[in-house]
C-alpha cells in the first residue's frame, strides 16, 4: 500500500513554496559561483603549467647597457653553462602616446614562443601583431591600421607571448598595464626598419635542465654577480637581471589565479557555515509550524523513521536540485564568464577546460551532506518529544526560566516589540551574522572604484614633474626646466625602492621645494611609511639587487608624495654611499628632454604612474560588480527567510490580534518593524566591524601580495549607500511579509487553541 504521507508532499511544497525557493537560491547561487571559480581556476593553472614547456619559457633574462658581440654571448654561455638567446626589443610610441614594445618575430623561434589568437603572424615589413588584451582594451581588430613611431602598419593578428602573460612595462611597477602598453611582433625586415634609438639589449636564457626552486635561486645569485663583475670590467653594464621566479610579467598572473582559488575555498567555507546556521533555524521553524500535524501522525501510530523520511524528503530534493542547477550554471555560464574576467586582465595562452572532481566535492557534495546532516540531527532530536507535547505545541524545554519583566512606563507596542525580539533572538543572531558576511562582500565590492580614483588623484596632485627621465650616461642637459638628481635601486621587502641623491631643495629647487634632508639620514616618501610603517628616527636595511650587499639607513622625515616608492638623501651622502658606476643620472623636467634617444634608459610620465588604477578599474570592474550584486541578493534572501520564520512562528498570535481587532498595518508594526529595527542595528554595527576588518586584512595582505602601495580608503558616500541598500532590501521583504500577514486566517487561533 502506498504510504499516505506521500500525499501530503505536494500540499506541503505548495504551502511552503517561498521557503523552498529561497533555500534553493541560497544554495544554488553560492554553489554556482564557487564551483565556477574553482573549475575555471584549476583549468587555467593546469593550462599555465603545461604552457611553460609548450612555449619554451625562459628561466630568466638580463639586459646590458650596450649590446654583446657573438663572442661575448658565447663566453657567457660557456662560463655560466647557459643557453643564451638575443631577444632585443625597441620601445616605440603608438597611438595616444601608448608604449609599443616591438620584438623581432624570428628571435622567438626557440625561446618564449608565440600563441596566435586571431589572424596571422606578420610576414612583410609593413605588418605587426599586437597583444590580444591590448587590442581588446583599445578596440583594435585584425586588418586595422596601427601607427608605430612615424610608420603606419597593418595589424596582421593578435597574439600572446608567455613571458608577458601579465603586461608589466617594468618589473618595478605597482600594477600591470594592458591599457596603454603592448608587446608587438614584426618580421625581421620590419623590425630592422625601426629606429635603433630606443633599442634595449635584452638576452633570455635557459638552464640546460630544469632546476628546483632552491637550486635556481642559488644559480641566479651566482650568475648575477659574475655578469655584473665581468661586464663592468669590459666597459659595459648589467642594467637588469631577472630570474623567471621574480618576473612579475610571468608570475603575477599565476600567483593571482592561485590566490583567488584559495580565497574562493575560504569564501565557500564561510558560505557553508552561513547556510548551516540558516538551515538549522529554517528546519526548527518548520517543525514548530508542523507540530500539530506531527503530533497527530505520531498518535496515529506512524513511527519516527517514517516521519523522519517524510520530513527529510523535500529539503533533500531541494538541496540536490540546487546542487545540480548550481553545477550546471558553474560548468556553462559562470565558468566562461569568470574565466573571461581573467582573460580581460591577463594575456594568457589559449585556454583548455579540465573537469575535476575536487570542485564537485568541495562546492556541492560537502554542502549538501552538511545541510542533510543538520536537518537529520534536528529532526531526530525533535521527534523524541512525545506526541502529546507536539499536539500542545510545547516543543521547548523551559527549566525554571522566568519571563523578564518590562517596565510599565513603556508604551504597550514598544513592550510588545521587545517581546517579539526576545522570543526570536536566535533568528536575529542568525540575521546579525548573515548581515556581517553580506556586508564584507558588499563593502569590498563598492569600495574599490572610489579607492582607485582617489589613488589616481593623489598621484596626479603629488607629481614631482611631468617627465622623469633616467639617462644611461651623465651628459649635459640644456633644458631650462630640467633638474638633475642621481638614482639607484635597492630592494626592501617585495619592492624595488628608488633611491635618489638630491642636491637642490627648498627655494633652490623647482621640484623638491618641500623636501627636507638631513646629513647622514634619509627621507622616505609617504607610501613607504604607510606600507612598511617606517617612522622618523627608525633604522632599516635595504639590499642590493645584484651583488647582495646591504645598506642601513635612518629615517629623518617623511615626504608627502604618492606613486612610486622613493627614498631621498643628500647628494654628498649618496655619492659616498654608492660608488661611481652604481648609479645613473635622473632628470626631472616639464617637457621631454632633447637628448639623443640612445642615451635614454627610461622615461616615466603621469600616465605611467596612474596606470595601476586605470588597469585595476578595467580588469577588476566586472569582479567588483559581481561581488556587489551577489551580496545584495544574498542579503535580501537572508532577510526574507528570517522575517518569514518570525511571521510563521507567531502566526497563531497574529490571528489572535486580528480577532481582537488589530488592523494589518498595526500588526505589521508589531512583528515586521522589530525585524526592520534589528536589520538596521545589525547593518550599522556590521558596517563598522567590516570597515575595521577590511582595514586590518588590507594591512596584512597587501604588503605580502602587492608591490607598491594603495591606501585603504572608504568613500564618504559608501556607508549611507550600504544603509540604503539594506533598507531597500528590507522594504521589499516588508511588502511581501505584509501580504502574508494579511492572508493569515482568523480561524488559525481557534483551530490550534
Amino acid at each position: 500500500m502506498k504510504n499516505p504521507l506521500y500525499k501530503r508532499l505536494g500540499r506541503e511544497l505548495w504551502h511552503d513554496l517561498p521557503r523552498y525557493i529561497v533555500i534553493f537560491l541560497f544554495m544554488a547561487l553560492p554553489i554556482a559561483l564557487c564551483a565556477g571559480y574553482m573549475i575555471g581556476n584549476d583549468s587555467m593553472i593546469r593550462t599555465y603549467n603545461e604552457a611553460i614547456e609548450k612555449y619554451n619559457l625562459e628561466d630568466g633574462h638580463f639586459q646590458t647597457l650596450f649590446s654583446l658581440d657573438e663572442e661575448g654571448t658565447e663566453q657567457i654561455e660557456k662560463e655560466e653553462n647557459l643557453d643564451v638567446f638575443p631577444l632585443f626589443y625597441k620601445e616605440e610610441t603608438g597611438k595616444d602616446g601608448h608604449t609599443v614594445r616591438v620584438y623581432d618575430l624570428s628571435d622567438r623561434e626557440e625561446i618564449n614562443q608565440v600563441c596566435l589568437h586571431k589572424g596571422d603572424l606578420p610576414a612583410s615589413s609593413d605588418e605587426i601583431a599586437l597583444d590580444r588584451l591590448y587590442c581588446e582594451n583599445n578596440e583594435i581588430e585584425v586588418g586595422d591600421s596601427f601607427r608605430v613611431g612615424s610608420r603606419t602598419l597593418r595589424v596582421s593578428g593578435t597574439i600572446s607571448v608567455f613571458d608577458y602573460s601579465c603586461l608589466f612595462k617594468r618589473n618595478t611597477d605597482t600594477m600591470f598595464n594592458a591599457q596603454s602598453f603592448t608587446v608587438a611582433l614584426m618580421s625581421k625586415e620590419g623590425y630592422a626598419a625601426l629606429s635603433t634609438e630606443n633599442e634595449v639589449f635584452n638576452y633570455a636564457f635557459r638552464f640546460p635542465e630544469r632546476l628546483t626552486e632552491e637550486k635556481a635561486h642559488e644559480r641566479n645569485l651566482e650568475i648575477r654577480k659574475n655578469l655584473y663583475a665581468s661586464l663592468i670590467a669590459k666597459g659595459n653594464m648589467l642594467s637588469d637581471y631577472l630570474a623567471v621566479e621574480d618576473n612579475q610579467a610571468v608570475q603575477f598572473s599565476i600567483i593571482d589565479i592561485e590566490g583567488d582559488l584559495t580565497m574562493m575555498l575560504i569564501f565557500g567555507i564561510l558560505i557553508v557555515g552561513g547556510l548551516a546556521f540558516v538551515f538549522a533555524l529554517s528546519i526548527k521553524s518548520q517543525i514548530e509550524n508542523e507540530a500539530g500535524s506531527i503530533g497527530t501522525l505520531k498518535a496515529l501510530g506512524y513511527k519516527n523513521g517514517e516521519l523522519l523520511a517524510h520530513y527529510l524528503l523535500l529539503p533533500t530534493a531541494t538541496t540536490l536540485l540546487a546542487g545540480v542547477v548550481g553545477n550546471i550554471l558553474a560548468y556553462t555560464v559562470l565558468k566562461e564568464y569568470l574565466v573571461g574576467l581573467y582573460y580581460h586582465s591577463y594575456s594568457l595562452p589559449t585556454y583548455t577546460t579540465f573537469y575535476n572532481a575536487k570542485a564537485l566535492i568541495f562546492t556541492t557534495v560537502i554542502p549538501i551532506l552538511l545541510v542533510l546532516g543538520i536537518n537529520l540531527f534536528i529532526l531526530l532530536r525533535s521527534l523524541r518529544i512525545p506526541a502529546l507535547e507536539f499536539l500542545r505545541g510545547n516543543l521547548r524545554v523551559r527549566r525554571g526560566r522566568k519571563v523578564k519583566k518590562l517596565g510599565t512606563g513603556m508604551p504597550f507596542m514598544t513592550r510588545f516589540r521587545l517581546r517579539v525580539i526576545g522570543q526570536n533572538k536566535g533568528t536575529y543572531v542568525a540575521l546579525f551574522f548573515g548581515t556581517f558576511f553580506a556586508c564584507v562582500i558588499l563593502m569590498f565590492g563598492l569600495m574599490m572604484s572610489p579607492l582607485l580614483e582617489r589613488y589616481k588623484q593623489q598621484v596626479t596632485d603629488s607629481l614631482l614633474a611631468p617627465y622623469q627621465t633616467v639617462l644611461k650616461a651623465d651628459v649635459p642637459v640644456e633644458d631650462r626646466t630640467a633638474e638633475k638628481v642621481y638614482m639607484t635601486q635597492l630592494q626592501y621587502g617585495l619592492d624595488d625602492i628608488m633611491v635618489l641623491g638630491v642636491e637642490k631643495t627648498g627655494a633652490d629647487s623647482r621640484y623638491f621645494g618641500n623636501l627636507k634632508l638631513s646629513d647622514g639620514k634619509v627621507t622616505v616618501n609617504r607610501p613607504i611609511k604607510e606600507k612598511y610603517g617606517l617612522k622618523a628616527g627608525e633604522a632599516f636595511e635595504m639590499k642590493e639587487k645584484y651583488e647582495g650587499g646591504t645598506y642601513r639607513f635612518t629615517v629623518s622625515d617623511v615626504f608627502v608624495n604618492d606613486g612610486s616608492l622613493m627614498v631621498f638623501m643628500p647628494l654628498d651622502d649618496f655619492r659616498e654611499t654608492f660608488g661611481e658606476g652604481e648609479y645613473l643620472p635622473m632628470v626631472f623636467s616639464q617637457q621631454k628632454l632633447s637628448v639623443d634617444g640612445a642615451l635614454v634608459y627610461k622615461t616615466v610620465t603621469l600616465a605611467d604612474l596612474t596606470a595601476a588604477s586605470d588597469q585595476l578599474t578595467s580588469s577588476m570592474g566586472d569582479v567588483f560588480r559581481l561581488f556587489t550584486l551577489f551580496s545584495v541578493i544574498l542579503f535580501a534572501l537572508l532577510i526574507y527567510l528570517l522575517a518569514k520564520i518570525v511571521i510563521e512562528r507567531n502566526a497563531r498570535q497574529i490571528a489572535m490580534m486580528k480577532i481582537l481587532g488589530y488592523k494589518v498595518r498595526e500588526i505589521n508594526r508589531a512583528y515586521n518593524l522589530p525585524t526592520g529595527i534589528m536589520v538596521m542595528i545589525s547593518l550599522g554595527i556590521n558596517t563598522v566591524l567590516c570597515r575595521y576588518l577590511i582595514e586590518l586584512l588590507w594591512r596584512i595582505i597587501v604588503p605580502m601580495r602587492m608591490r607598491g602601495w594603495l591606501d585603504c580608503y572608504f568613500a564618504p558616500y559608501l556607508f549611507p549607500l550600504i544603509a540604503a541598500l539594506g533598507l531597500l532590501s528590507y522594504l521589499a521583504v516588508y511588502g511581501i511579509e505584509s501580504r502574508k500577514i494579511a492572508r493569515i486566517p482568523l480561524s488559525r487561533t481557534l483551530k490550534e487553541g
